[in-house]
């Protein structure tokens, strides 16, 4: 239902005065010339004149993103906190990190950061983290720290550990072998690997893996068809067997896991509409064929095999999960024993401590972790350190501990070890050199606050600050939020909200339906056609924190990463009075062309396509914040980031938002874009860059918000300098 018409026109740049700090302030922003380009969606024109930065590869393009990049170098280089900013997060960086252990006999596998090395290295280590070495240094793979290792796991024998790199952030992986004994790298590399799991076959010497077919590798080009193939150790990547592909009307993920106690091989069938399916393989037989157990209409993850069948969680008739055994001699839903049932609270994760179920549930946004015997019998809740987030729960190899990993917005990570016969939970003794702080001594209280939504929904919020700042209506607040995919966002540590707080600064992380928190409900509350009520919540928590003399709308400002870019640039554009600065993060900015590029296509589910319908196209531009602009509005001081990287949410997105944006912003406050060049989606070393990147991230977001809404000293002013 699109057609389109394209033509070039000029377009200027500007010059003005900032009446708020009475300084001049040079505006020099890139020349960006507007097309005539315009789509037809369902007979409605819809004009497009950014069109052409959607080429990341034209000359133009780059061009544009060198301008840009330079006047906001320029930009943050001027203001006066930067270089505060950047001691302060190299020091709340510089603090061990452990992950968590995966256990193989009486070996563990974990990765390891001694404060600031660009990558984190995969080590090996005894049970207690004694005589660790170790794997695959990541500081051996590129010369500025920007190859990752995001996806790692030993065989069942722990003789072979298989890891993946990724260049710049890529989603885009290349898999690689080490030999435990001798840490030497074997020749295998198999490429084209994408969103996958690591399923070593039980005689751990080939391995099940996700990719796609070839040629769709690169830019923006949609990644469609993914495929689970077997790969023996030793032979080439071309002799690797296809074992099971999606049908053409799946846009979502597959899901490989094997259980060697079982010798079968399980598949997940995952999308974000909750349309789950789970198929299985006698790896026993030869040449048996993948069968299916389950076509669900919920979601499902597999938590541990057993002769007689699978033991699932579901929120099929359990909006918060439940756990059932699914018997293969009669899988039907009617046929499910349950052995823990739905509660009060969602259960987010599970896993197996010996002869025990480890669950790992959300109760109001904060997590608690209970331990049931097989049968389902309640054994015992998990004492935590307190209001936190449980993360990366690994499950025992044999009859030896689980391992979590718990954080608060005031504690650092800390990986525990759990004994199921006795639910009792210590630090695991190799995390014990990641306890040494790089905080100061500030006293940071965490309260969780309860909002009315439009609609009347209760939404709870978690307020951060230091224990001495009052609700006096000057502090500079941040609001952060996602509200999508079935993500929750958790009460968990962050050098960066840190380094907000320590200054006297308020953060807000709010918990916005689209979410998981409070189970399918919820996340259903906020897609599609009620995507409106993500953007509602969010907006109604700003008008709280200001009713409640928390903070002033000028001292107010928002971000939010990805879906919730998407929701920083909604939240600004439909309230832009209501904020003094925004963060739009990689932000899905093009409601009506994101399915048009790599993985864009299976967030359909999620949002609904402008193919869909009419009325789905007419939702989708209601809220489109790149459609939502308009000429002569006066914006919130904004600062869109993005990564030359992100082939998830490509920067296109950003790209033509900033244009349009500084086109259209009618006051003299910055709009900005800010454009990594070495790394991708998830920014900094979680999005493939280093250490020293998320340093210089955050330190300029840091220095961004102090110049734009201001602290309790003087108030930086901001300069434009052309080049």
């Amino acid at each position: 239902m699109v057609a389109t018409a394209v033509a070039v026109v000029p377009a200027l740049s500007s010059a003005a005065a900032d009446p708020q700090s009475g300084h001049a302030a040079v505006y020099a922003y890139p020349a960006a010339p507007r097309s005539t380009h315009v789509d037809h969606y369902f007979g409605t024109a819809v004009a497009d004149p950014y069109r052409w930065l959607e080429d990341s590869t034209s000359a133009r393009t780059k061009r544009w993103v060198g301008q840009e990049s330079a006047l906001t170098r320029t930009y943050l280089d001027s203001l006066p906190t930067l270089p505060q900013r950047t001691r302060q997060m190299r020091r709340l960086l510089d603090f061990a990190r452990v992950g968590t252990p995966t256990s193989r006999g009486d070996l563990r596998f974990w990765t390891y950061n001694p404060g600031l090395a660009a990558q984190a290295t995969v080590m090996v280590s005894d049970a207690e983290g004694g005589n660790a070495r170790p794997l695959v240094d990541p500081a051996g793979l590129s010369a500025d720290g920007t190859v990752s290792v995001p996806d790692w796991a030993p065989n069942w024998q722990g003789t072979t550990l298989a890891w993946t790199a990724s260049q710049s952030g890529s989603d885009w992986r290349t898999m690689h072998f080490t030999d435990v004994a001798t840490g030497a790298q074997l020749p295998d590399a198999l490429t084209n690997v994408r969103f996958t799991e690591l399923a070593w076959a039980p005689d751990g010497l080939g391995i099940y893996y996700c990719r796609y077919p070839a040629g769709q590798e690169s830019g923006s080009t949609v990644a469609r068809d993914q495929q689970v193939y077997f790969h023996r150790l030793g032979t080439p990547q071309a002799d690797d067997v296809l074992v099971y592909e999606v049908s053409p009307d799946f846009s979502g993920y597959l899901k490989p896991e094997v259980s060697p106690a079982t010798n079968r091989l399980w598949i997940t069938e995952v999308d974000s509409e909750r349309r789950h399916g789970l198929l299985v393989k006698d790896l026993s037989v030869a040449d048996a064929p993948v069968t299916r157990v389950l076509r669900n209409d919920g979601r499902l993850w597999l938590v541990q095999d057993t002769t007689a069948g699978p033991i699932i969680a579901t929120d099929r008739e359990a909006p918060r999960n439940r756990i059932v055994k699914v018997l293969l001699a009669d899988p039907a839903p009617h046929a499910w024993q349950e052995l823990v049932p739905e509660g009060e609270g969602t259960i987010r994760s599970t896993s197996v401590a010996g002869d025990h179920l480890v669950v790992a549930s959300l109760v109001n946004a904060t997590s608690r972790v209970d331990v049931y015997d097989h049968d389902g019998s309640h054994r015992r809740t998990v004492a935590l350190p307190g209001l936190g987030a449980v993360t990366d729960v690994e499950s025992s190899s044999g009859p030896g501990p689980a391992y979590f990993a718990y954080s608060s917005f005031a504690m650092q990570p800390t990986v525990f070890a759990l004994d199921g016969a006795t639910a009792h939970a210590r630090q695991w003794a190799g995390s014990r050199q990641s306890t040494a702080s790089g905080a100061s001594g500030a006293r940071v209280v965490t309260t969780q606050e309860w909002v009315r939504s439009k609609d009347g929904t209760q939404v709870p919020i978690f307020l951060t600050r230091r224990a001495d700042v009052r609700a006096d209506g000057t502090n500079p607040t941040l609001l952060f939020g996602y509200g999508g995919f079935n993500i929750p966002v958790l009460p968990e540590y962050q050098p960066f909200v840190r380094a907000w707080v320590e200054r006297g600064g308020v953060y807000v992380s709010a918990t916005l339906r689209g979410g998981s928190e409070f189970g399918a409900a919820w996340h259903k509350a906020g897609m599609k056609l009620l995507k409106q009520n993500v953007f509602d919540d969010f907006i109604a928590s700003a008008e709280w924190l200001i009713a409640h003399k928390w903070t002033t709308s000028h001292r107010l400002a928002i971000a939010g990463r990805s879906n919730g870019g998407l929701l920083v640039g909604a939240a600004m554009t439909q309230r832009p009075e209501l904020f003094g600065a925004a963060l739009p993060i990689v932000g899905v900015m093009d409601m009506l062309r994101y399915q048009e590029f790599t993985v864009g296509s299976s967030w359909a589910s999620e949002y609904g396509s402008s193919a869909d319908s009419a009325e789905m196209f007419r939702y989708l531009l209601g809220y489109s914040p790149l459609h939502s602009l308009r000429p002569g509005t006066s914006y919130p001081a904004t600062m869109v980031m993005t990564a030359e990287h992100d082939d998830r949410v490509v920067p296109a997105h950003s790209y033509k938002f900033a244009a349009t944006l500084q086109h259209d912003n009618a006051n003299t406050r910055p709009m900005l874009i800010r454009i990594a060049s070495s790394s991708g989606h998830g920014g900094g070393s979680s999005g493939g860059g280093s250490v020293a990147q998320d340093i210089s991230d955050s330190a300029d977001r840091l220095a961004f918000l102090d110049a734009n809404i201001g602290g309790k000293g003087p108030r930086p002013v901001p300069v434009f300098r052309a080049r």
